[in-house]
């Protein structure tokens, strides 16, 4: 499994590792907001919504 490997590789003792495996998780977190998340959303348009109202609704 990933998960094990990557907490091996982390340094320090218990604490540090969970110090570091929380910090990883908001950059990976942020990476997603406000890089990733932006990027699909020009690329796709994501929130053009285009809903015509049908014939027999004013």
């Amino acid at each position: 499994m990933i998960y094990p490997w990557i907490w091996d590789k982390l340094p320090g003792g218990r604490l540090t590792r969970t110090v570091c495996a929380i910090l990883l998780l908001a950059a990976a977190g942020g990476f997603l907001w406000y890089v990733l998340f932006p990027l699909a959303d020009s690329l796709f348009g994501l929130d053009e919504v285009t809903v015509e109202p049908s014939a027999g609704q004013p």
